[in-house]
């Protein structure tokens, strides 16, 4: 192998009659100073005997082929094996033309693609390209690749790959790129696992409901052990179940960030209409109530307006207006003192039914209750991985204020630890913060149409969140419309397969993909990716391990409804064999009235003619029964075998 053609300092081209090159492949080119480790970005094979000549298939005839064979020409042995590629390292000078270049050896690149320390990293996968590397003990049958048409699983050869979770206090926050099927949520799988099986307290948002570690993905002793392991150490939250927002203990800016992000529209006069009817310590009906008496007074204001004149008269407007119902007196007081306390605040009607519609939401959407977050800040402490999940709009409303309340109780110790006056406050640990469809919590502005509310906090998390010890790792299939600002701090992207034109604009624009490696990602299969990370300082080709544990929605649906259609009915099978035996062992059309009555009365459930028809059929063909032809009541006859 040798170094030909024009180099520099990144780039150069190598050339041999060997064998062709791998994509991605290490190479070390043999300079006078220091040998170069370089890696394989392109490569192609040429024949001079054989031009491309661009009229399309047939370049060449049979009787040219015979005349250059007949010229004593090898066409086959003339091929010439062509790889473009790039330094991993920065160079000060460009490469020499004509040096030699050698397979690279794992001695070569352990320093490059190995942390120092691996016990706490995350191990994601392999390094495509080192397949035919001699490992060391500690390094071999460490990842497995799953095969879902055969439901096994394998060895993967090459370099494991390790995310360093130390390094992330230097360079925060990870983003998982990639279009539907690529991936992405096998990927995201395989990070959570590692943050749980390592004890690093995390929250994950799970709009999609698949992220549950009890069910091993594979029944090789390895994955039954791994997913033991990971027992214990994470838990699921259901919003309105065991989490959710205890009104009590919120703050006025709380309840106006609550009200921001369940409807757009928010307006300055509907935040100074919720500021001003909460009071310290109200709880959820109450803080209701008066929100209602004022949106029924001020809809009612001429009335009340009188009543307030009467009332400054000396006069009792309630004993007048309902003069036998001490009730509905009590009612009109109470109304008169809201209207009385507001009159002159500046909300209008529409603005106090505004705040009333959102707070109807939370209250209906179960998003208000007695649980709170407190469950959520305990498993935190013990190092757990806490998924919550909900409906996707009511999750996306609860994490807006999850997530500033969790940060701020983060943020508040550190502070506290640099700039507190010496009063105790209480720990809370450092914490990942994890979410598929991250463009929906933190998308890019639109204008006037904007809504957003999770935005803030995120970009606060992605600007200032490295040195509170709290990290993002954000998933998405539309990387175009993540907010650029959070984009930008993403500091590790792990790409996948990407096909909208947007999406491949915005990830070459924000990473250091070249684009030879831009242009495969269309093509990429399944689990492979490439790592963009300021950890590495370059791009690393990976192929994605196989999960330990797998999702609940990862069976096959239609293999679900096969099995659904031969288990259809069985459970009628003791009463139908019990109906046989007390009628001679057949069953025609006659009976079948009757058979459908006992079956229902056996079972005490309703049963179809439909489903006891089909029962009959399968049982026929498995052999149970023997299905002739009534020719006396037409239809078929069925008899019990044996």
């Amino acid at each position: 192998m040798r170094l030909i053609g024009i180099t520099d300092q990144h780039r150069a081209k190598v050339a041999t009659r060997e064998r062709p090159f791998r994509l991605s492949e290490f190479l070390v080119v043999e300079e006078e100073a220091a040998p170069v480790l370089v890696e394989v970005v392109a490569t192609q094979a040429v024949n001079p005997l054989l031009p491309d000549t661009g009229r399309g298939p047939g370049l060449i005839d049979e009787a040219t082929l015979g005349t250059l064979q007949a010229l004593g020409y090898n066409p086959q042995g003339e091929t010439f094996y062509l790889a473009e590629v790039r330094a991993t390292a920065e160079l000060s000078c460009p490469l020499s033309v004509g040096a030699r270049v050698r397979p690279a050896s794992f001695a070569d690149v352990r320093e490059l693609l190995l942390p120092r320390e691996t016990a706490n990293a995350a191990l994601l996968g392999v390094v495509r390209g080192t397949e035919g590397y001699a490992l060391p003990p500690e390094l071999q049958n460490r990842v497995f690749r799953y095969f879902p048409e055969e439901d096994c699983a394998r060895p993967a050869e090459g370099v494991p790959f390790f995310l360093a979770w130390p390094e992330l206090s230097r360079y925060p926050h990870i983003g998982i790129f990639g279009g539907s099927g690529s991936g992405k949520s096998f990927a995201l799988r395989v990070l959570v696992e590692e943050l749980i099986a390592q004890g690093l307290p995390a929250v994950v948002f799970d709009p999609h409901f698949e992220l549950s570690f009890e069910q091993a993905l594979a029944l090789e002793p390895v994955f039954m052990e791994r997913t033991a392991a990971l027992s214990g150490r994470w838990r699921i939250f259901t919003l309105g179940r065991n989490v959710s927002v205890r009104f009590e203990d919120l703050t006025v800016g709380d309840l106006v960030t609550l009200f921001r992000a369940v409807m757009d529209g928010w307006t300055e006069q509907m935040e100074h209409c919720a500021r001003l009817l909460w009071r310290q310590g109200d709880s959820a009906e109450t803080y209701r109530r008066r929100l209602w008496l004022l949106a029924d007074t001020l809809a009612q204001r001429n009335r009340y307006e009188r009543a307030v004149e009467a009332l400054e008269r000396g006069e009792d407007p309630a004993a007048r207006f309902f003069p036998e119902d001490p009730a509905r007196q009590e009612e009109f007081r109470e109304k008169l003192n809201v209207y009385r306390d507001y009159r002159d605040s500046g909300i209008a009607e529409a603005t106090a039914h505004a705040v009333l519609r959102r707070l109807n939401y939370l209250l209906q959407g179960n998003l208000v209750g007695s649980q709170g977050t407190e469950v959520i800040e305990e498993a935190l402490k013990q190092g757990q991985t806490c998924i919550v999940r909900g409906d996707a709009r009511n999750l996306c409303v609860f994490a807006t204020y999850a997530i500033r309340k969790l940060f701020g109780l983060r943020r508040r110790y550190r502070d506290n630890l640099q700039y507190g006056d010496g009063r105790s406050v209480p720990y809370f640990p450092p914490f990942f913060l994890v979410t598929d469809e991250a463009h929906v919590l933190a998308p890019k502005p639109k204008g006037e149409k904007d809504f957003a509310p999770a935005r803030a906090v995120i970009r606060e998390i992605a600007q200032e969140g490295r040195k509170y010890g709290v990290f993002l790792i954000l998933a998405t299939q539309r990387p175009a419309l993540l907010d650029d600002t959070v984009n930008a701090q993403l500091n590790t992207k792990i790409i996948l397969r990407t096909v909208r034109a947007q999406d491949l604009d915005t990830i070459s624009r924000e990473t250091d993909l070249g684009p030879h490696e831009v242009a495969r990602l269309p093509y990429l299969s399944s689990g492979n990716a490439f790592v963009s990370s300021a950890i590495l300082g370059r791009t690393v080709p990976v192929a994605v391990r196989a999960s330990w544990t797998r999702s609940p929605h990862a069976e096959d649906p239609f293999a679900e409804w096969r099995r659904h259609l031969s288990a259809c009915g069985e459970d009628l099978w003791p009463a139908v064999r019990a109906f046989l035996d007390a009628n001679r062992g057949y069953l025609t059309e006659v009976d079948f009235a009757a058979c459908l009555n006992h079956c229902q009365q056996s079972l005490n459930r309703r049963v179809t003619e439909a489903e006891l028809r089909g029962a009959l059929e399968r049982w026929a063909a498995d052999g149970r029964l023997e299905a002739r032809p009534n020719r006396a009541f037409g239809g078929m006859r069925y008899v019990l075998r044996g």
